[in-house]
């Protein structure tokens, strides 16, 4: 069958597309490999760091990787990170951005850097309320009374307040309130607003 100038430029068209993906198939792999031993940079401890540096690099070399150290899914990386509380290296899709330098934080909201850095692993989340025993009371020069709690913290008025009928050894709640306050709620029900000296 003969063929015809149109089915000459497809078929070399084709040809050439084919030979184009076999010449780029080696600078893909190189620049994944890269981007997963970049990745290790990420981890937190030390022995994992070096095990991963390893372990990534074996695999770009072509060897096989190290027995104790036996390469991991994203997904199971991920899952260990969760359950053990320890950075684990990015996956290849993960935004490099989410580790952060003091340059790369510069101008950026506090918000969107601890979003970033709870995302990556290297900060935990922020709790939105605990609840301590008062330990002692005690009250400031200026009438504004003094929260030590049994977990170290030191909590003292904004402003002074009515009686809250707190007492030592009571339970009290300090939760988030809004534009960055607090707010602590004794037994009774009754709180206000707090700030913290230690």
């Amino acid at each position: 069958m003969k063929r015809t100038p149109a089915r000459k430029a497809t078929w070399k068209l084709g040809a050439g597309l084919t030979t184009l993906a076999l010449c780029m198939t080696p600078y893909a792999r190189a620049e994944s490999a890269l981007t997963q031993m970049l990745a290790c940079r990420n981890v937190v401890d030390a022995t994992q760091r070096l095990a991963c540096f390893d372990r990534e690099s074996a695999r770009a070399a072509g060897a096989p990787a190290s027995p104790a150290a036996p390469p991991q899914s994203a997904s199971a990386s991920r899952s260990a990170a969760i359950s053990q509380s320890e950075a684990v290296p990015q996956s290849a899709t993960a935004s490099p951005s989410q580790t952060l330098d003091a340059g790369q934080r510069f101008g950026l909201p506090e918000k969107t850097v601890e979003k970033r850095e709870v995302a990556a692993g290297t900060r935990t989340a922020d709790a939105s309320r605990i609840q301590a025993h008062i330990s002692r009371l005690s009250t400031a020069a200026d009438g504004r009374e003094v929260f030590t709690l049994d977990n170290d913290q030191v909590w003292q008025q904004v402003s002074p307040e009515g009686d809250l009928l707190a007492k030592s050894g009571e339970t009290v709640t300090l939760s988030r309130a809004l534009l960055g306050s607090f707010w602590l709620e004794t037994e009774h029900g009754r709180g206000c607003k707090v700030k913290r000296i230690r």
